[in-house]
């Protein structure tokens, strides 16, 4: 799996529409003052920094290690393989993986040099190495909080992206910058990736892995979805959504947590021990979400299969 995996993100993935920027380098970018200015940082700040910075470049070569090692991955059932084969061969007209991870990074403070650093590196990890496209976003708000009213949050992020006709990749550094009304300043990192890949699920649980991956080694606290997305011409009466449904639930030995199977709102909610990691809600365990919504612009229906839950819109 990891030569298939290899192979699409070096031939596939990542072949360019048309001629890339080259990185931006050294560009002058326009940061908020607040960003630009020194601050007083605590020395335990800049110690947990390094650390963590140190961790992303090596990171990289650890996860490639373990799978170019050809150590096989064990799960017991094939999410992707039990999505395609829910319905006869040809009712798909696409088939498409989202994965998206969220997660917070640490209490620290990063230059805008560092942050670009951290997210090619993490890119790096996913295995990216071609030259990407860089930008910085600055957005400000006003926040209500549990300790108190109005305290501003700045808000800077470091957005690395990479794109083809086969996929996109996104790679964001945030910094949440707050500053209470006694002036005391703190920032918050967090890390968010989200790979696109169109007509391709194959690798999905793969690309979910590679993401969970890297959250762990950086010790990111967060969470990764991957999500299936497949469309099938016309409406599915309430009978076909059904039969769909069951059919992927029982190739995938799962047992229904909660479901609501109206016309309008299909969503199931579900777990299987061959799935991988879960999410708990009372004291259930969740790593399946079948969705199923009708496209009436495109006349089609809308298939979704997410471990834990469905992070897209639909």
């Amino acid at each position: 799996m990891k030569n298939k995996l290899d192979s699409f993100f070096s031939h596939m993935l990542f072949v360019p529409q048309a001629s890339q920027s080259s990185l931006y380098r050294g560009q002058n970018l326009r940061f908020c003052p607040r960003f630009l200015r020194q601050k007083a940082l605590p020395a335990e700040w800049r110690c947990q920094m390094k650390k963590m910075l140190y961790a992303a470049i090596v990171l990289w070569i650890a996860i490639a290690g373990i799978y170019l090692s050809g150590r096989a991955t064990s799960r017991a059932v094939s999410i992707s393989a039990a999505f395609t084969d829910c319905v006869s061969d040809g009712e798909w007209c696409g088939l498409n993986t989202c994965i998206e991870g969220y997660g917070r990074f640490g209490v620290c403070y990063l230059t805008a040099q560092e942050k670009e650093n951290l997210v090619k590196n993490i890119a790096g990890a996913l295995g990216i190495t071609s030259p990407c496209v860089i930008s910085t976003e600055y957005s400000s708000r006003g926040v209500k909080d549990g300790t108190a009213e109005g305290n501003a949050v700045d808000i800077m992020t470091t957005v690395l992206k990479k794109e083809s006709i086969n996929g996109v990749v996104l790679v964001k550094a945030i910094t949440e910058e707050r500053t209470n009304e006694s002036g005391n300043y703190t920032a918050t990192q967090y890390v968010y990736v989200k790979i696109n890949a169109y007509n391709n699920i194959e690798c999905a649980a793969d690309y979910r892995e590679l993401v969970e991956g890297t959250f762990d080694a950086m010790g990111i606290e967060g969470n990764v979805n991957m999500n299936l997305e497949g469309s099938i011409a016309g409406a599915l009466n309430s009978n076909e959504k059904n039969e769909l449904a069951d059919n992927i639930l029982k190739r995938l030995d799962a047992q229904i947590v909660a479901e609501n199977r109206d016309s309008d709102i299909f969503t199931i909610y579900a777990y299987s021990k061959g799935v991988g990691s879960y999410i708990t809600i009372g004291d259930s365990k969740i790593n399946m979400n079948i969705a199923i919504g009708y496209d009436e612009e495109q006349n089609r229906t809308e298939v979704y299969l997410s471990s834990p839950v469905n992070s897209l819109d639909y």
